[in-house]
């Protein structure tokens, strides 16, 4: 598998971030079932990744609460410490962490933005009259908000049922461009409502082998040392 590219780091946000990503040559259907079993035994201990009802993935037996993105030849998993005093079938804000990534080109975001993005959130970014007309950084912005609906979406475990009223962008994160230089000056805000009121989280969002990947998290959560 020397075609395949494994990488992990600390994020300045406290999350370790896994991106697993090449083998352009393979399917994507073979490359994601490679991706995952690198990823399964990247850490010596082999870690198999199981799945809620919800959705949203838990590790066998590891009390680590985790979160999973991929495109076609590219997998990201954003994990915090081991927390096991902590349900991680619920949303909790020691825990409450999502990632997204998306290729930076991809163009088709311009198409749904009325579907993910409410009037406020479309003020934050480049007035679209004419999707033909759409600049490179246009189309850059709209995948950053896209990324940022998504993490927030995982973060809440996918309990909200309106990404336009449930999952709320005050602000986006500038994009950093590498994973190290995503520091806190950087960070944009989102809000997420909960069953016990909002929940305030951070975005921060970098560059990528081609794609744009946002993290959002809670201020409280379990950090790892940077």
């Amino acid at each position: 598998m020397d075609d395949f590219m494994y990488e992990r780091e600390v994020a300045p946000c406290g999350i370790a971030v896994e991106m697993i990503y090449g083998a352009d040559d393979k399917s994507a259907k073979v490359w994601k079932l490679f991706a995952m079993q690198i990823f399964s035994e990247a850490e010596g201990d082999y870690r198999e990744i199981e799945h809620m009802e919800c959705g949203a993935p838990l590790l066998d037996g590891i009390p680590q609460r985790i979160s999973i993105t991929h495109t076609p030849h590219c997998l990201a998993v954003a994990s915090l410490p081991k927390t096991p005093d902590i349900d991680l079938t619920k949303v909790n804000p020691r825990t409450a962490i999502g990632i997204d990534l998306e290729k930076e080109d991809r163009a088709q975001v311009l198409k749904i933005r009325d579907k993910f993005l409410s009037e406020s959130e479309k003020d934050l970014l480049p007035e679209i009259t004419e999707i033909e007309k759409a600049t490179d950084e246009d189309v850059r912005q709209h995948i950053l908000a896209w990324t940022c609906k998504e993490a927030l979406y995982k973060a809440d475990m996918g309990e909200a049922s309106d990404w336009k009223d449930d999952y709320h962008i005050v602000s986006l994160p500038r994009i950093a461009s590498s994973m190290k230089n995503a520091t806190p000056e950087k960070y944009g805000k989102g809000i997420i409502k909960t069953e016990d009121g909002e929940m305030e989280m951070w975005l921060s969002s970098w560059k990528a082998e081609g794609h744009v990947v946002t993290v959002a998290f809670s201020g409280k959560i379990a950090r790892f040392q940077v």
